[in-house]
């Protein structure tokens, strides 16, 4: 991973990154918008390129759509790795030698946008639009996409484009936090569809409940943020939270709570909830007579 380290100090300008994140906005927009009409009209031309459903064809080209994704998914998990040692060592550092408070509003510029961290940070901001190919590899492979699927990967990769432009002292932590989420879950996906599903199946739940946490820690940060900006407007001594904007903080809240929502009601209904019955089918003679 050094030599991510070394194309950052080189080639890498998180100033430069920004301005171009500033004056694109429309393309964020214009991405998300063809993201959404790919969700909701590829999956009638898909069985032209893949087969259709229980054909040979289908199941071949299944077979070669899984080794790819497994690739895929060992990939975004090496990724997160490689962020998670960049981002979360300098972060519990901040945490001891600062303190809570001015970890979360103390915004510093020079960490946030050069450095190895902010080389982690930027390529962090960069990584929400391939992470839209899960969905891609979902929907070859004939899977029918929860709302959770593309909400979260929409809302994640709005907000980390608005928030790195306009420069956060809590998206650093929001950044570890999701580095190391996908670290396991990633590496998680890609066993599973290695042929290692029924092995890594019990962990399904551990996985779920990482991210809720990650959802949690997400609403404590950004609610700490939200509450001592405010606090500020009612009382000009409070110290206040300046290192993040309070349209950032009121956004990020907002992501937080409607994730945290969908995948909690996603926990509940895949670990808690007994399995929806399934309608039983009429007896032959049964269904001749109805007919009849």
């Amino acid at each position: 991973m050094q030599f991510v380290d070394q194309w950052g100090e080189t080639s890498y300008s998180g100033y430069g990154f920004k301005t171009w994140l500033s004056n694109n906005k429309d393309v964020a927009l214009s991405i998300s918008f063809l993201y959404l009409m790919f969700v909701f009209y590829a999956p009638r031309y898909i069985p032209r390129f893949m087969g259709e459903a229980g054909t040979e064809k289908n199941k071949i080209m299944q077979e070669k759509v899984k080794k790819v994704w497994v690739v895929w998914n060992l990939f975004l998990s090496a990724f997160a790795f490689y962020g998670t040692t960049r981002v979360f060592p300098p972060l519990i550092k901040n945490f001891m030698k600062y303190g809570i408070h001015d970890t979360f509003c103390t915004f510093r510029p020079e960490e946030f946008y050069t450095t190895e961290i902010g080389t982690a940070l930027g390529l962090f901001t960069m990584s929400k639009l391939p992470e839209f190919g899960d969905t891609v590899f979902l929907l070859l492979l004939g899977k029918k996409l929860p709302f959770l699927q593309f909400f979260h990967h929409t809302s994640m990769f709005l907000f980390v484009w608005f928030a790195y432009e306009q420069g956060s002292s809590i998206f650093i932590t929001a950044a570890a936090y999701n580095y190391f989420v996908h670290t396991i879950m990633y590496f998680y996906f890609a066993l599973a569809e290695a042929g290692l599903k029924n092995v890594v199946k019990p962990f399904g739940i551990y996985i779920t409940a990482l991210q809720i946490t990650q959802m949690v820690g997400g609403l404590f940060f950004t609610g700490y943020s939200v509450y001592h900006n405010y606090r500020k407007v009612f009382d000009p001594s409070a110290p206040g939270c300046p290192g993040t904007d309070i349209t950032v903080s009121r956004t990020q809240l907002l992501v937080y709570i409607f994730n945290f929502y969908l995948f909690s009601e996603m926990f509940v209904k895949s670990y808690i909830l007994p399995p929806p019955k399934r309608a039983e089918k009429p007896a032959a003679g049964a269904e001749k007579k109805k007919s009849a």
